[in-house]
């Protein structure tokens, strides 16, 4: 514990690209800090409220959630200190350690680092819930509603998917089927609940961009070279870094049965969250819940794919695990010192890949770096092995770019639109 605690005084890395923050005003960031983020903890206290008013026997500890995250919600709004963390848990003091590592001019609401105080809010919000007796994780998650009801509205074109993982993969060269199903796992990022809402959006209007979104809208390209790597391969794992739950969960799994299809390797790892986190993302709960509704399913291929996928947890090809780095406000570049275990074990792995605007916000440590910045110095020393970071963008830390093609884009769409999931990144430290 004492080394992590030494290490967490080196959050912030010198670095002449300092990390976002909402005190620039004409930056995503500083809308999300605004506007996204309280509408976040509101609907929360609104349906915690509601689930109070229709059970007498939840009111006592509903009425708790609501007053702390309206506490909350208030210090965001008026850009208040960030607030040590109460009650228990095993990464409660390595948190309460790094919120007072914050500098007293950036440990305000939005003069902290984004990356920092995002983490936090869902963190405290996670904490609200385990303070009572009736609505502590794992057996109660304040998003699992709606990230089962976005399983659901993705069905019919998981059942189109899966018709085509079962029918038509021994047609095609490896190659192919590997740049297929990486760029399924690409767009399939789109769906992100915190996004879609704010975008006015629907799963429905996310779930075909495989087939409609071109190359063209991927501004950093590297997938030639990350097939070239994995087809190389003579064995070992590779890992999943996951980001959401459902329709995205679903397209990484497709992944996972591809390289193992079209590869020499003989596991792939599924890395999920240990808590609720930023409102869609996969943890254990989410990961059954899709095996389950697709061994349940009606539709053939999808109950296929269910039972296959469940065959292949027991033998081990597939593999899950967590950890609370994974949860942590650190970037990967602290991983080193702050959790030597987890960059040891990722070590281990032959291939990576980081999925969603979170994971590559963390590679790159959410700095506001010049486009041009080549990707692996970016990642500042975060290297356990070669590794790739399938991203639809939605927010502004963006590297290894045509900088004027980047400028035009912020330039000619509306102010937000950029960061809605239209473009997207794969990025490598393959050489």
């Amino acid at each position: 514990m004492e080394s992590i605690m030494n290490s967490v005084a080196g959050y912030f890395k010198s670095s002449e690209s300092p990390q976002l923050c909402g005190r620039n005003t004409d930056t995503f960031c500083f809308r999300s800090i605004r506007d996204r983020h309280p509408v976040t903890i509101t609907k929360i206290i609104d349906r915690t409220f509601k689930m109070g008013c229709s059970n007498p026997d939840l009111e006592k500890d509903t009425k708790s959630v609501a007053a702390k995250l309206s506490r909350l919600k208030n210090r965001l709004q008026t850009d208040k200190e960030l607030e040590l963390l109460e009650g228990e848990g095993a990464d409660m003091e390595i948190w309460n350690h790094a919120i007072k590592q914050l500098k007293p001019n950036s440990n305000t609401w939005f003069s902290a680092p984004w990356l920092f105080i995002e983490c936090y809010m869902y963190r405290a919000i996670h904490q609200a819930f385990q303070a009572t007796t009736s609505l502590t994780y794992p057996d109660y998650d304040t998003f699992r509603e709606e990230k089962c009801k976005g399983l659901e509205d993705s069905l019919n074109n998981m059942s189109k998917i899966a018709a085509l993982l079962i029918n038509q993969t021994s047609d095609k060269p490896p190659d192919k089927l590997l740049a297929d199903f990486i760029k399924l796992s690409l767009w399939g990022n789109r769906a992100d609940l915190s996004i879609l809402k704010y975008f006015d959006l629907e799963i429905s209007d996310v779930t075909d961009a495989a087939e409609k979104d071109g190359d063209e809208m991927i501004l950093c390209n590297h997938l030639d070279k990350v097939v070239r790597y994995l087809l190389g391969l003579q064995g070992g794992q590779v890992g999943i870094i996951l980001d959401n739950s459902g329709y995205e969960l679903f397209g990484d799994m497709c992944l996972a049965e591809v390289v193992l299809r079209a590869t020499k390797v003989s596991s792939v790892t599924l890395h999920m969250k240990s808590l609720p986190w930023f409102g869609s993302d996969v943890t254990d709960y989410d990961l059954n819940f899709l095996l389950d509704s697709l061994k349940g399913s009606q539709d053939a291929a999808l109950a296929e794919l269910g039972n296959m996928w469940e065959s292949r947890f027991k033998n081990r090809q597939f593999i899950k695990t967590d950890h609370m780095y994974w949860t942590s406000p650190y970037g990967f570049c602290e991983m080193k010192s702050v959790s030597p275990d987890l960059y040891s074990e990722l070590g281990n792995y032959e291939f990576l890949f980081f999925k969603g605007d979170l994971n590559y916000r963390k590679l790159v440590n959410d700095r506001s770096w010049p486009y041009d910045t080549r990707f692996g110095v970016a990642l500042e020393g975060f290297n356990p092995t070669k590794l790739c970071a399938l991203r639809t963008i939605k927010s502004d830390s963006i590297v290894e770019c045509d900088a004027t093609r980047i400028e035009k884009i912020l330039e000619d769409e509306n102010k937000d639109k950029p960061f809605c999931g239209a473009y997207a990144l794969i990025s490598s430290n393959i050489a």
